[in-house]
């Protein structure tokens, strides 16, 4: 599967023909893929001295449905430096789920360890925390949902002229809270993907949350250890068990809470910088971009 078959006929082929790297990403780059598992992908180009010298703009080029995303090199640069997990997976994907990379794409990837930091760790911590909440909270609406809208008067609410007005502020906050909640719980109901329930209908929480959670906290600690990210997954069969439902959602909360406690001292004796190489990755986007201009005749 190349790029420029997920996109439209008649756009702007730029980002297609300045792409330099181009990986498969999500759970089959994981190793974790089910048969309903998406195909995605995530590429870097260069672009055009117009989008860096001139009044257009272009950070990324996303598909139909955001399965295929296309990153602009100095968006994607700013992103790894900063962390983000999703982007430095790009940078360590092993070469059998490499789509597409050419010499400046290898030149890229040659620079991957510049792109790491402490910071990196944390980072895959706080999307770990992100699966969390969202996992828990989705267990507490299926074990103990909201009967129903909060009621004013619950609240010490009176109708005065067809306005409702409450005692004080405080209680006009608590019930504010209940509205938001219910409208959260109602919103994620009516909205709730139909694969995504059966799973939690099945298991009694989302599995898919469950998997990621303890994937990133796994890969959080690899990164701070090893200093690297580990894509193609070790533990492809254990996490394989949570998604399937073999564990249960106290063993999911058990290791989950254990690897979170444990993050902050990892952060502090991980042999990466506190920051990554900001002057070095500044300078190779600059010798990539200048590089690139040939293939656009400018």
């Amino acid at each position: 599967m190349m790029v420029r078959d997920v996109f439209p006929e008649g756009a702007d082929p730029f980002f297609l023909d300045g792409l330099i790297l181009q990986v498969r990403t999500g759970s089959r780059a994981y190793g974790l893929s089910i048969e309903s598992s998406d195909e995605d992908s995530r590429g870097v180009c260069v672009v055009p001295k117009r989008f860096l010298l001139g009044l257009d703009t272009f950070e990324q080029q996303e598909s139909e449905g955001n399965d295929h995303v296309i990153y602009a090199l100095a968006k994607f640069a700013r992103l790894a430096l900063q962390g983000n997990p999703n982007i430095l997976e790009g940078l360590f994907t092993p070469d059998r789920h490499v789509l597409h990379r050419d010499e400046l794409g290898d030149r890229l990837v040659a620079n991957r360890q510049r792109f790491l930091s402490r910071k990196a760790g944390e980072r895959f911590g706080g999307y770990a925390r992100g699966q969390f909440q969202r996992m828990e909270r989705h267990r507490r609406w299926l074990v103990d949902p909201p009967p129903g809208p909060p009621d004013p008067a619950a609240f010490g609410a009176t109708s005065e002229g067809g306005q409702i007005r409450f005692p004080h502020t405080g209680k006009r906050k608590a019930f504010d809270a209940e509205q938001a909640h219910w409208n959260h719980y109602a919103t994620w109901r009516r909205e709730r993907n139909v694969d995504r329930a059966k799973i939690e209908a099945a298991h009694g929480y989302d599995t898919k949350h469950a998997v990621h959670l303890i994937r990133l906290l796994r890969m959080g600690e690899e990164v701070l250890t090893r200093g690297e990210v580990l894509v193609e997954r070790p533990d492809a069969e254990e996490l394989l068990e949570i998604r399937h439902g073999d564990w249960s959602y106290e063993r999911v909360l058990e290791e989950a809470k254990a690897r979170t406690a444990a993050l902050p001292a990892l952060v502090k004796s991980s042999p990466l910088p506190e920051t990554a190489d900001h002057g070095a990755v500044g300078q190779l986007v600059i010798e990539l971009h200048a590089a690139g201009f040939a293939r656009f005749g400018s």
